[in-house]
């Protein structure tokens, strides 16, 4: 936002306080008190609420309920905009389960702006909560990935997300992948993302346990790389509320196997990637071969990149948070 004239402040949490200007951006770090992410929530939203009015901004945009709850309850003082973008899904089931269950139903109330980054999970606030949202996607960068002009010469799958999290498919991926390697038997998965997989690894056959390989977080740069000299990148997840490393793997040109549930599918065409019968490893096997093919088309890759650009930063989102923070259509 800063990139389009708009002075922005960030307020975030570190080991000491710090507050730091770069051009139009201004860090502001409070000193964290609590290891523990709930008391943390709580005294953070707490923490901020000063500063929000004496900041006098024109909108407060908050990923967290309790920093939402404090531009909630002061922007009748400081006059500002509150936006709140949710990063799952509102479910109500799930709500009750969690701690501040009762601030995130406040906010569907009270929030002026309440963004859900799916129209998967626009269809859930307004089924179970009768509130209509906006759609607020991630966003990328297309001039920060740039499509291959030669794949890696072995067939490669590349699995991005929480290693260790089960709903994210990656033991499913290990079953499909022996599966592949009856017909490419060269068959390589690139494994990334934070986590331990050697306890969901050491369920899969030798073979495919020897053809993945673990690769390191790395900076941006490489990891558009990997996207990029992939063949295809799968993530057979479910539950997932969008899908960030399926838009960056397009904007490589790299098309996306998913499962069929929840928001990926959302972010699939038939000329971008394949869907698949949600935990069925051969269902998934199937799908990949198809994918490979996708690969194999030289317009793939621009049809990828064409798909991505409505979630890139300076032609959509920019545009579209500059929209919603000014309550304009």
């Amino acid at each position: 936002m800063a990139a389009r004239g708009h002075k922005v402040t960030i307020f975030t949490a570190g080991e000491r306080w710090e507050r730091r200007r770069e051009g139009k951006v201004t860090t502001v770090k409070l000193r964290r008190r609590f290891e523990d992410p709930s008391q943390h929530e709580r005294w953070f939203g707490r923490r901020i609420a000063p500063l929000l009015l004496m900041g006098r901004f024109d909108a407060v945009h908050s990923m967290m309920p309790y920093d939402a709850l404090a531009a909630v309850r002061t922007r009748r003082f400081a006059g500002h905009r509150s936006v709140y973008e949710e990063l799952g899904s509102p479910i109500r089931d799930f709500w009750e389960t969690l701690s501040d269950g009762d601030v995130r139903t406040q906010l569907v109330q009270e929030v002026d702006v309440y963004g859900c980054m799916s129209n998967f999970s626009l269809d859930i606030l307004k089924s179970e909560w009768g509130r209509n949202g906006d759609l607020i996607p991630g966003g990328v960068r297309l001039s920060e990935f740039t499509p291959s002009s030669s794949r890696d010469p072995r067939p490669t799958v590349l699995f991005s997300g929480a290693l260790s999290e089960i709903r994210k498919g990656l033991g499913l991926l290990l079953a499909a992948a022996d599966l592949l390697m009856e017909r490419h038997p060269d068959l390589q998965l690139w494994l990334s993302g934070p986590g331990d997989p050697d306890p969901i690894l050491a369920g899969a056959t030798p073979r495919v346990r020897a053809q993945a390989t673990l690769l390191p977080l790395g900076d941006p740069r490489e990891l558009a790389n990997r996207y990029a000299d992939a063949w295809v990148t799968a993530l057979p997840s479910v539950g997932d509320s969008f899908g960030m490393v399926l838009i960056e793997s397009l904007a490589s040109g790299t098309p996306i196997v998913v499962s069929d549930d929840s928001a990926p599918p959302q972010l699939v065409t038939p000329k971008t990637g394949i869907i698949s019968r949600p935990n069925d490893a051969r269902a998934l096997a199937k799908a990949i071969e198809a994918g490979f093919e996708l690969a194999a088309d030289p317009s793939t890759q621009d049809h990828c990149r064409e798909f991505a650009r409505q979630f890139d930063w300076d032609e959509s989102i920019g545009p579209l948070l500059e929209k919603l923070y000014r309550g304009t259509p």
